[in-house]
């Protein structure tokens, strides 16, 4: 990260422990978990507001030096071989199943933003 800035904030102790155990079953440290945090709000807030993400446009409001080379590498790592989608060629056709889902991802909002 380029430039960093710590800060105190007070909580219950009831949400530090149910953060703390969010935070331990993820393995990353409290900054990690609470950035993380607040990109996944700042996504969520853009997609409940309206405004219209374009699949290039995917995550681009997050800034790149929240999520530093090493920390991508990281969770790549720990994600790799995590997850079964039950289909058996997807590493060799995996860009026509993501090009699928993007198309069905922006038919669904498409039909959203109608209503």
């Amino acid at each position: 990260m380029s430039k960093t800035v710590k800060f105190a904030i007070s909580m219950s102790e009831e949400v530090f422990k149910e953060l703390e155990s969010l935070r331990q079953k993820t393995g990353w440290t409290r900054s990690q978990f609470i950035r993380d945090a607040i990109n996944a709000w700042k996504a969520e807030d853009l997609r409940v507001s309206g405004i219209k993400e374009e699949a290039g446009e995917f995550r681009k409001e997050i800034p790149s030096d929240f999520i530093d080379q090493d920390e991508r590498r990281r969770r790549a790592l720990a994600a790799a071989g995590r997850f079964r989608s039950g289909i058996s060629d997807i590493s060799i056709n995996h860009d026509k199943y993501l090009e699928d889902a993007y198309s069905a991802i922006k038919n669904s909002k498409e039909e959203e933003y109608k209503r």
